[in-house]
């Protein structure tokens, strides 16, 4: 399984991490391998080659030691997905069967972006691979036509259970959870806005890295700017444990993007029995139905996530509630056993055998 390994910040390093801690592990000959940054400081076209290179090498020693393994790839939109074709097509030259799995939330405008060579190319790329996972049937739609040949299957993200809440004190100022690298596509300036709205007392932790370089430091001064400091704080990077405590002390969960595919974010926040408000972007309406497991917004609408988290904050039993059906929403259809039960069928349809 190659791809961002963790402690990596953001999605696909999540998931390569959720599945090397779960039944996988016992259940196939499991061995990760590490294919480099894949933030945008990475993402350019000499510096991403450079950064490569030895990893290449590294990865045909790998397959020549091996006597045709399946090789499953994460990989993205941008330059990331033409480096990661590198892989694919050595894979290939091995005779090695070949899975692409397909994470990021505006793959689709990444294709319509690219020139007709570039998009010949991606296509190509991916009807190499013997199955393309992408992450929910609004992808498989989205990406059906954009990749014609391509052997689409459907594996949703699952995430382990986070643990119990901790015990907060009667009357404390409701904190909420941020969990992502920042960037106008997660919309932290829809959040900037909608906090200098509010009207009840909330926080907003804002844990994360940057999806635009020097993001967090514009994000600083509009806080700064706006007078927020006492309502939104930047905590940087958070994985493990940290991250963990993080959303076992949170009281919601708040995610504003304007794009997205199915964020291991959200699901780890409903598996920490959490209430959240998003957007109604990418998977994220298949997952929360708006008054169930929380509140669904429109994206770039800065009232509505106001209002969302003042009647949250207002409402401890309302948060208990949604909380409970976003906890068992995941554990019935987002639970990490069943991303493995999903990906060992896409498996067993490989010309390979991978089970022990």
């Amino acid at each position: 399984m190659a791809g961002p390994l963790p402690p990596a910040v953001g999605g696909m390093a999540s998931v390569i991490g959720a599945l090397s801690a779960s039944s996988l592990a016992q259940k196939v000959d499991l061995q990760l391998f590490q294919t480099g940054k894949t933030t945008p400081e990475g993402r350019t076209v000499w510096q991403g080659a450079r950064t490569r290179l030895q990893v290449i090498q590294d990865f045909w020693c790998l397959l020549s030691r091996q006597p045709r393994p399946l090789v499953h790839i994460h990989t993205c939109s941008g330059f990331t997905y033409f480096l990661d074709g590198i892989f694919l097509t050595i894979a290939r030259q091995r005779g090695a069967p070949t899975v692409l799995h397909i994470h990021g939330a505006r793959f689709d405008t990444f294709l319509d972006g690219l020139g007709l060579v570039q998009r010949t190319v991606a296509r190509w790329l991916a009807r190499q691979a013997r199955a393309v996972v992408v992450l929910s049937d609004d992808w498989r739609i989205r990406l059906n036509s954009r990749l014609p040949g391509a052997r689409l299957h459907v594996v949703a993200n699952g995430v382990p259970s986070v643990g119990a809440r901790l015990v907060k004190a009667a009357g404390a100022t409701p904190q909420f959870l941020f969990l992502g690298n920042l960037g106008r596509r997660k919309g932290v300036h829809v959040l900037l806005a909608a906090a200098a709205l509010a009207k009840n007392d909330w926080v907003v932790d804002l844990a994360g890295g940057e999806e635009e370089s020097g993001f967090t430091e514009w994000t600083r001064g509009e806080i700064k700017r706006l007078g927020l400091a006492g309502r939104l704080r930047l905590l940087g990077p958070v994985v493990g444990d940290a991250k963990t405590k993080l959303l076992q002390s949170a009281d919601g969960f708040v995610l504003p993007s304007l794009a997205e595919g199915l964020p291991m974010a959200l699901l780890e926040a409903m598996a920490a029995r959490l209430p959240v408000v998003v957007t109604a972007v990418g998977a994220m309406p298949e997952v929360v139905h708006d008054g169930d497991q929380g509140y669904l917004i429109p994206p770039e609408d800065a009232p509505a996530l106001a209002d969302a988290l003042d009647r949250l904050s207002a409402n401890p039993q309302a948060r208990q509630q949604m909380g409970e059906s976003a906890y068992r929403t995941c554990e019935q259809a987002y639970g990490v056993e069943r991303m493995v039960d999903a990906l060992l069928k896409v498996y067993s349809q490989l010309p390979t055998g991978v089970t022990r």
